[in-house]
């Protein structure tokens, strides 16, 4: 077998085990590194030198879903938070629950496990209208691949900083990751923006700030639609017993 041969089996069975190729870590690194490079290969339609970023997004959310579980995943997350909550917010999700609050949380989790990967990009995805603004001439795809890149950098800061859920404090937990990820999308579409999104610094700063902005807010609103259609599923669910 020639050695060429033996690297892609190689590539394709690191793929089949982890939903990554040594392709899609380079492509990655270099988001981290040097993103203008994976953008200007993005914005040239080159489908040969990184891997599209929304597969990679999939492949990380699929990562954090399982690194959560150490911390009890979506079910422990929710428990922590009823548990840390006022009496009156303990008593409105147990009136919600039908006083079934454990069920009601078990299929809460099992909503947004599937749901969260789904509403996250489908809302994210959104964003290309924004770089559309900013760059007409960059293509349907090219645009996707961007704003996916972007969403891979920060869904990657917020993996690295799960371990702070299980500190306690979930609200600070919360904020310091969410500003770790606001940090992360604003630093690579700025890095990796200048000649795609703008050609001067101070457009290619400008609209990498209303970017960042915009992102946070389409995040913000599929979490919000997340947690009403896992409330919805639950309560769902829990009527059907």
């Amino acid at each position: 077998m020639s050695e060429p041969k033996k690297r892609d089996d190689l590539n394709d069975a690191v793929e089949d085990a982890l939903g990554f190729n040594f392709r899609s870590l380079k492509t990655l690194f270099d988001l981290f590194v040097r993103p203008r490079r994976v953008f200007e290969s993005y914005a040239a339609r080159d489908r040969v030198t990184y891997t599209p970023a929304i597969r990679i997004f999939f492949g990380l959310i699929g990562l954090q879903v399982l690194t959560s579980v150490i911390w009890g995943g979506w079910e422990g997350l929710l428990t922590r938070q009823i548990e840390s909550s006022p009496t009156n917010v303990r008593a409105t999700y147990v009136e919600i629950s039908g006083g079934n609050l454990d069920g009601f949380i078990s299929h809460y989790a099992d909503a947004a496990n599937f749901g969260q990967p789904i509403l996250v990009a489908l809302f994210t995805s959104l964003s290309v209208f924004v770089l559309g603004w900013f760059r007409p001439q960059l293509s349907w795809p090219s645009r996707l691949n961007i704003a996916m890149g972007v969403m891979c950098v920060g869904t990657f800061v917020g993996l690295l900083s799960m371990p702070l859920i299980a500190s306690g404090n979930l609200m600070l937990a919360i904020w310091i990751g969410s500003l770790g990820v606001a940090v992360a999308y604003f630093l690579t579409i700025f890095r990796g923006g200048r000649g795609i999104i703008a050609d001067s610094f101070a457009g290619t700063l400008s609209k990498s700030l209303i970017y960042t902005l915009v992102l946070m807010m389409l995040v913000f609103v599929a979490g919000v639609v997340l947690s009403l259609a896992c409330m919805a599923y639950a309560c769902m669910r829990l009527q059907n017993v």
